[in-house]
C-alpha cells in the first residue's frame, strides 16, 4: 500500500471524462427560463455526501445536454439557472438570513465553476481515439452513461431514487424530453439496478510485493546529451525518393527489432504454460513468453526501473526522461561492473505514435535503437495506437485520428506501412515484475476472462491482449457486463480489478492510456489493490505538440521504481521537455 507521507497529493478519483455525441440534426430545443418550483432531494447533513449529490445532479444535466444535441449557450444558461435553484433549495435549511445569503452566493459560484469544469472535460475528449468498427456516437453514449452511472451508483437506493426523480423533474424544465434523453434515461435506470455477482473468495490477498511512495523527485541531467540518441535525431524529407532512402534505414532497424524479439521468445516461449503463480520464477532473469515479460527478482539484488507512459510523438519528453534519470550511463556502468552498480531497466508503456510531431522519426526510432542496443535492459510494450490493419491490400490505421500515418501516407509505400503493422503485432503487451503488472490500458472484460482463462499463459490470448490495451478504471466497484460491452474502450471497477490481479498473483498495476493532467495519479490505493496511471506526453509550451493539443494541459511525468530488500519505492518526476525543445540538445530543432 502507498505510504501516507507522500509529499504530493495523489488523486484517487477515476476519470469521468466524456465526449460529445454527434447526433443527426434535430429541431433545437425551446429553452425556457423556468425551473421546478419544488425540489424532492433530501440533502444530506454530511457536507461530503451533499457535495456528491450536487455533483451527480449537475453532471447528469450536462450529460443530457450533450445527448439531445449540441450543448448550446441557451441550454447552458438553463442549467446555470437550475443550479441556482438547487443551491436555494439546499440552503433553505440555514435559519440565519445573512449566513444563508453568503452561503448561497458562494455555493452558486462554486457549482457554476463545477459545471464549467465538467463541460471542459467533455470538450477536451473530443479527440479521443475510437477503435475499428466503432462510431463516435457509440463511444460518446457509453462514456456519458458511465459518468452518470459512477456518480449515482455511490448512493443508497432511496437517495439514488430521489436524485433520479429530481433529475427527471429538472429535465422537464424546458417542457420537452428528447427521444435520445428518454432512451439514455431508461438504459441508465436498468444499469443501476442490474444484479452484480462477484465471488469474494476469488480475491486472495497478495502479501509479497511491498511498495512505498518516496515523494516527487526533482531530477537534473548529469549530461545534456548522449551519443546513442543524437545521430537518430533527423526527420523525413518531403520528397518520395529521399524518403524511400531514409525509410530503408528505419526498415533495417525494424528488422533488427524482430530478430531480437525472436531471440528472446526462443528462450522464453512456453514457460507460462500451466503456471498459476509468478513466484514460480523467483530470482530468475527476465524472460519473454510470446507477449508477456516476466521478471521475478531476488530481493538481494538492487534494481531500478525507469517507467515512461504515453509519449505520443513527444520526443523531447522521451529524451528528458532518459537524460534526467541518467538511464543510459547507468546501463554502461552496470555492464562494466554489475556487482557494484544497481541494475537499470527501462519500461515503456506504449502509445509511441500519433498526436505529437515526432512519431516514427522520433520516439519510435529512438525506442527501437534503445531496444536493439540493450535488449536485456528495455521492455518495449504495445499501446492501443500501435495497431494497424490490412484491408484489401491497403494498410490502415483504425485508431482514429492517426496523425503518424497521415504524416507519411503520401510518401510511404504499402511495404513500409506493412512493416510497421507487423512490428506492432509483434510487440509484447505486459510485464510482470515482482507483484506488479505493467500494461498499457488495464484488465480484460469479465466475460472474456470467464470464457478463456486457464493459467498465466492465457495472458497471451489475443482477446485478452487487445482488451488490456483499451480498458480504463472506473471509480465504481463493479461495472455491469452490458456497459463493458458497449465499446472497445470499456471501463472496469475496483472489485473487478482486485479479482483479476489476484488471479495473476499481482497487487499493483502501473499503466498509461489515459490523459491525466498531473501526469501521475493513484486511481486505486488500498492493501489489496494499487493502480497507478502515468502519462509522459504533454507540456503547456512543448514544441513537439500541435498548438491546440489538449495534451498541453498535462504536466508530463516519468517514474522511477527502486527495488531493494523486497520493497519497491516509487518516485515520479516531472519531465524537463523545455530543455529538449532547444536545438542545442535536440537536433530535430536544429533546422
Amino acid at each position: 500500500m502507498l505510504q501516507p507521507d507522500r509529499g504530493v497529493a495523489l488523486l484517487r478519483n477515476a476519470k469521468t471524462a466524456q465526449l460529445r455525441r454527434p447526433f443527426r440534426p434535430v429541431t433545437r430545443r425551446v429553452v425556457r427560463a423556468s425551473v421546478p418550483a419544488e425540489m424532492k432531494i433530501r440533502w444530506s447533513t454530511d457536507p461530503d455526501i451533499a457535495e456528491r449529490q450536487m455533483q451527480a445532479v449537475i453532471f447528469c444535466l450536462v450529460a443530457f445536454g450533450y445527448i439531445d444535441n449540441d450543448f448550446d449557450p441557451a441550454e447552458r444558461q438553463l442549467v446555470h439557472g437550475l443550479i441556482a435553484q438547487l443551491v436555494d433549495d439546499r440552503a433553505a435549511a440555514i435559519a440565519d438570513d445573512s449566513v444563508r445569503s453568503d452561503v448561497t452566493a458562494r455555493w452558486t459560484k462554486h457549482y457554476a465553476d463545477v459545471m464549467d469544469e465538467m463541460d471542459r472535460d467533455i470538450m477536451c475528449h473530443f479527440t479521443e481515439s475510437v477503435c475499428e468498427g466503432e462510431s463516435t456516437t457509440d463511444f460518446v453514449i457509453a462514456k456519458l452513461k458511465l459518468g452518470c452511472f459512477e456518480l449515482l451508483k455511490g448512493f443508497e437506493d432511496a437517495d439514488r431514487s430521489a436524485l433520479l426523480d429530481a433529475i427527471d423533474e429538472l429535465m422537464h424544465a424546458d417542457g420537452i424530453i428528447h427521444p435520445n434523453e428518454q432512451s439514455f434515461r431508461q438504459d441508465l435506470a436498468q444499469l443501476l439496478v442490474a444484479p452484480v455477482e462477484l465471488d469474494d473468495a476469488e480475491v486472495v490477498a497478495i502479501e509479497e510485493g511491498k511498495i512505498a511512495f518516496g515523494g516527487v523527485a526533482s531530477l537534473v541531467p548529469e549530461v545534456d546529451d548522449h551519443p546513442l540518441l543524437r545521430p537518430s535525431e533527423w526527420n523525413y524529407a518531403a520528397d518520395p525518393d529521399t524518403f524511400a532512402t531514409q525509410a530503408a534505414g528505419d526498415m533495417a532497424l525494424l528488422h533488427r527489432v524482430h530478430e531480437t524479439l525472436d531471440a528472446q521468445r526462443a528462450v522464453g516461449n512456453g514457460r507460462l504454460r500451466g503456471v498459476h503463480d509468478v513466484a514460480t520464477f523467483f530470482g530468475q532473469d527476465p524472460f519473454l513468453d510470446q507477449h508477456v515479460y516476466v521478471f521475478q527478482p531476488n530481493p538481494a539484488r538492487k534494481i531500478e526501473l525507469l517507467v515512461i507512459g504515453d509519449l505520443h510523438g513527444c520526443y523531447s519528453c522521451l529524451k528528458a526522461a532518459l537524460m534526467q534519470s541518467d538511464f543510459l550511463n547507468k546501463v554502461e556502468r552496470y555492464r562494466i561492473n554489475p556487482q557494484k552498480h544497481v541494475a537499470p531497466y527501462l519500461v515503456l508503456l506504449g502509445d509511441y505514435i500519433d498526436r505529437g510531431r515526432f512519431s516514427y522519426a522520433g520516439t519510435l526510432r529512438a525506442i527501437m535503437q534503445l531496444y536493439v542496443g540493450m535488449p536485456e535492459h528495455v521492455f518495449m510494450l504495445r499501446g492501443n495506437h500501435e495497431y494497424y490493419v490490412e484491408i484489401k491490400g491497403r494498410v490502415l490505421a483504425p485508431v482514429r485520428p492517426s496523425e503518424a500515418m497521415d504524416s507519411i501516407k503520401d510518401l510511404a509505400s504499402q511495404d513500409v506501412l506493412a512493416a510497421y503493422m507487423k512490428l506492432f503485432e509483434a510487440l509484447p503487451c505486459s510485464l510482470i515484475f515482482d507483484r506488479m503488472l505493467f500494461v498499457h490500458g488495464g484488465i480484460p472484460r469479465d466475460k472474456t476472462v470467464a470464457d478463456k482463462w486457464e493459467a498465466l499463459h492465457t495472458l497471451n490470448e489475443h482477446a485478452l491482449r487487445f482488451e488490456m490495451l483499451w480498458s480504463d478504471p472506473s471509480n465504481s466497484d463493479v461495472i455491469p457486463d452490458e456497459l463493458q460491452a458497449e465499446n472497445a474502450r470499456f471501463p472496469f471497477g475496483k472489485q473487478q480489478f482486485q479479482r483479476f490481479m489476484s488471479r495473476i498473483g499481482c497487487s499493483t498495476m502501473v499503466r498509461g492510456h489515459e490523459r491525466v493532467k498531473e501526469g501521475f495519479r493513484a486511481i486505486y490505493d488500498d492493501p489489496n489493490s494499487v493502480l497507478l496511471s502515468l502519462f509522459s506526453a504533454g507540456g503547456k509550451d512543448n514544441a513537439d505538440l500541435p498548438e491546440k493539443s489538449n495534451y498541453r494541459a498535462v504536466t508530463p511525468m516519468a517514474l522511477t521504481i527502486s527495488y531493494e530488500d523486497g520493497v519497491s519505492t516509487f518516485k515520479p518526476f516531472e519531465l524537463d521537455y523545455a530543455r529538449y525543445n532547444d536545438p542545442k540538445y535536440n537536433a530535430f530543432f536544429a533546422d
